[in-house]
């Protein structure tokens, strides 16, 4: 029942509060539970009582932003039918979401942009996270007035979400102020993409499709 309350919800957001700023100033690997409990004024076994490690702390990290995404996408969907237009809304929404956080998600890029390590999107810790945000891409589909043959239609939300990966990456060395060369990457980009699939029933276009289907299948440091 304590999990469930506020005051736990309370003191979970107090701890992740805690962790996120000690990463940004310390670092990823320099901070310890210990330094995180002392941090949030707690001790050592209350902060291994709602995060048994560092890294279900940044899981809830990222659990959250996800959620928050969605609450500020969800609506913004509501009455837009062209592709481009709900696929940008997407991206523009998350990194608005993320934006308050950029230097903290530049400090634990670090730690993430590790292959090996639990905390990369492509390990197999992140794999629910992953589906959850490769899921949201059908909800983008199905709502719009894509059109595209039935072999690129299923593996459609991945590459997408692949791409939403790159406007991560270089959302994260983006210094220009608010990171507004992010945004307007995000509407290039969306219309490339969106010109692309909309030509996707041409043989040409078809056959490079269907090849870069088989080019992640091949390379994807994921399962």
């Amino acid at each position: 029942m304590d999990s469930r309350s506020g005051k736990a919800q309370r003191t979970r957001e107090t701890i992740l509060q805690a962790a996120l700023k000690l990463f940004l100033k310390d670092g990823y690997e320099k901070t310890t539970m210990r330094r995180i409990a002392e941090k949030a004024g707690l001790t050592p076994g209350a902060t291994y009582y709602y995060f048994p490690s560092k890294e279900h702390i940044i899981f809830q990290y990222y659990s959250l932003s996800y959620d928050e995404h969605l609450d500020l996408l969800l609506p913004q969907l509501e009455g837009l039918s062209k592709f481009n237009d709900r696929l940008t809304a997407a991206l523009h929404a998350h990194i608005d979401v993320a934006k308050p956080y950029h230097d903290v998600s530049k400090a634990l890029f670090r730690i993430a942009a590790d292959p090996t390590h639990s905390l990369s999107p492509f390990s197999d810790e992140s794999r629910e996270l992953r589906n959850r945000n490769i899921q949201l891409y059908h909800l983008i589909i199905d709502g719009s007035d894509l059109k595209v043959p039935k072999s690129i239609a299923e593996r459609l939300p991945e590459l997408l979400w692949l791409h939403k990966m790159g406007i991560i990456l270089y959302w994260l060395y983006d210094k220009s102020p608010n990171q507004e060369k992010t945004d307007r990457l995000i509407d290039k980009s969306c219309a490339v993409v969106t010109r692309l699939l909309k030509s996707a029933r041409l043989p040409l276009v078809k056959q490079f499709s269907t090849k870069l289907i088989d080019m992640v299948d091949e390379f994807k440091p994921y399962g």
